[in-house]
């Protein structure tokens, strides 16, 4: 049970709201708001906030790899790698029939080339029996979870995944709603915002940290407030960081569908209408689709069964949640002064692999 649940539902909803603004939407004082959450925080079933930037707002791409790897040795290596690549954004161990890792680079489009070619040394240097590439689409969908199917005193989630499937045989087969357009904002972008996108990645216990930036950058707190402002209106989303584990158990699992596409789009437009409650990716691809899920064991078998039937052919992959590794914004990758990232040959394909012909 989560104690203080109407905080913790207005945290998931709004996780940058001050403690003011949280009293007045729940008819508590600020001291109490304040209390509740420090409770929630102390006792760690939360841990904080953080900023997700969305990569498109600033000229980059993900670049998304399923890496089969026979051994445990070269995962090893392979994650190692990751944490040396300057443009690894997300890592994750796959168990089950296939064992290997997930990984996801985010790099502008001139630079992808080089990527590639890593991944095909790799291959070739047998640290990867043989890996998918999963081509970009702009048609994607991230849930996020909505606790008010949760029920609190018993633990359990109410949400109606029958009801839900109902829905998606009266879906349009055609795209009738596409994704937001997102805004490249790469030429405005000052050394300041780059900085401020790494601190903000991190993630922090409270979200206004106006003052310490201005502190530890030496400029003033009203050139802080104006760059988050930027941030937060063209670059970053937030989300409240909080212990699955203390709330219900979740299955981390990715799907890798392949069906029609009336299928495809039946699918992606049931999802944009209909939201599931749980924390999700989902990303239209030329052949089917690929979908992230953190999802309770007891749906975890209904979505699989689902898909199942509405795929010629269904890959399940397992995630582990204690090798799970999200990286934050690396500020050095940037050149300020020219608008520019630094990812040419070298940084993308030359250092990277210089470091894994020295592991091997």
């Amino acid at each position: 049970m989560i104690p203080h649940f109407d905080l913790f539902q207005e945290l998931q909803k709004t996780p940058t709201a001050n403690f003011s603004q949280l009293a007045k939407e729940l008819g508590i004082t600020d001291k109490t708001a304040k209390a509740h959450y420090n409770f929630l925080l102390k006792n760690e079933y939360i841990s904080g906030v953080r900023a997700k930037y969305i990569p498109e707002s600033i000229g980059l791409q993900t670049n998304t790899y399923i890496l089969t790897v026979p051994d445990l040795k070269r995962v090893q290596s392979l994650e190692k790698l990751g944490d040396q690549h300057f443009f690894t954004t997300f890592r994750n161990r796959i168990l089950g029939t296939t064992q290997g890792l997930f990984m996801q680079f985010d790099l502008p489009a001139n630079s992808i080339k080089f990527l590639d070619d890593l991944m095909l040394k790799l291959e070739e240097y047998n640290l990867i029996e043989k890996y998918e590439k999963i081509p970009t689409s702009n048609l994607k969908i991230g849930t996020s979870p909505e606790f008010k199917f949760f029920d609190n005193e018993n633990t359990k989630w109410t949400w109606d995944f029958d009801d839900w499937i109902d829905k998606y045989e009266k879906t349009p087969d055609k795209i009738i709603s596409k994704a937001k357009n997102i805004t490249n904002v790469q030429n405005r972008l000052k050394l300041l915002d780059i900085k401020l996108l790494a601190e903000i990645t991190k993630g922090s216990k409270y979200y206004h940290k106006q003052i310490n930036f201005a502190k530890k950058f030496n400029v003033s707190p009203v050139q802080i407030t104006r760059r988050l402002g930027f941030l937060n209106e063209n670059v970053v989303k937030y989300r409240l960081l909080y212990s699955r584990s203390k709330i219900q158990a979740v299955d981390l699992v990715l799907f890798r569908g392949k069906c029609s596409g009336e299928r495809k789009n039946k699918l992606f437009n049931l999802i944009k209408d209909n939201p599931v409650p749980f924390d999700s990716g989902f990303e239209l691809l030329d052949d089917g689709f690929l979908w992230r899920m953190n999802i309770p064991p007891a749906y975890s078998s209904l979505f699989g069964e689902f898909l199942w039937k509405i795929s010629s052919r269904l890959n399940y992959y397992r995630f582990d949640h204690n090798r799970s590794m999200l990286y934050y914004f690396y500020d050095k990758n940037f050149d300020a002064e020219k608008n520019e990232w630094k990812a040419s040959r070298k940084e993308v394909f030359e250092k990277p692999l210089e470091w894994i012909k020295k592991s091997i």
